[in-house]
Parts: structure tokens; sequence; C-alpha cells
């Protein structure tokens, strides 16, 4: 593929486990292809970039073999990766050496039950 694929919906988020104690960093988004037998791979940067709150992923487009119909369309790519917990602030997805795309990490809050209302006295 010469230049760098088109890409859309990418989101970064690092999410709690139930007790708060284990984090995920799930990176997700859609990757353009030009051939069914095309699949988008995300994978860990080496090395990591100088600034610690920014995590590197490399984008690559891998051919599984034999003839794919040639038809442009998107196709869903994620990597997840255990975190200690708002350990990152950005991700930046590189193509071929270069930042392509730069993500800022959400860190959305745990699941957790409602806090249960104190009954009123009668």
């Amino acid at each position: 593929m010469a230049g760098i694929p088109n890409t859309r919906n990418w989101k970064a988020n690092e999410i709690p486990d139930f007790t708060g104690h284990r984090y995920l960093l799930v990176v997700t988004g859609d990757v353009e292809v030009t051939s069914t037998n095309q699949t988008p791979k995300l994978s860990v940067h080496v090395p990591q970039g100088i600034n610690p709150r920014i995590f590197m992923l490399d984008l690559k487009i891998v051919s599984s073999g034999g003839i794919g119909a040639p038809i442009v369309f998107y196709k869903h790519v994620q990597f997840t990766k255990v975190t200690s917990g708002h350990q990152y602030d950005e991700v930046d997805i590189l193509f071929n050496g270069k930042i392509i795309k730069r993500i800022k990490v959400g860190h959305p809050k745990s699941l957790k039950a409602p806090a249960k209302k104190k009954r009123a006295k009668k």
C-alpha cells in the first residue's frame, strides 16, 4: 500500500476493572484497506518516545496471502494493554515511522453500584 492509509474513529480509554486495581488501555480505530486479504495490525513501537505519558503504537497492514478481492473498505483494529491506571495521556499511531494520529486517552470512572439512600423515618 503506497502512502498513508485513511483512518477514522480512533479512541483510546484507560478502563479500570470493578475493583479499580487493574486497568486496561484499549485503543480502537478503523483503517482503510484495498483488498479483502489485508488486515490492519497495531503493535508496540520500539523504542517508546522520551515522554512516558505518550504511548506509541505502530500501524501495519498485513496480507494474509492468496488472492483477495480488490475492494476498498474500512476494517476495525484494536490494541489492549494492562496499565497501572492513569499511566498515559495520549496515544500516537505511527505508520512507516511517522505519526499519523494522536489520540487523547479517556479515563472513564469504574462502574460502581449507586450509593444506597437512607430511608426516611416515619
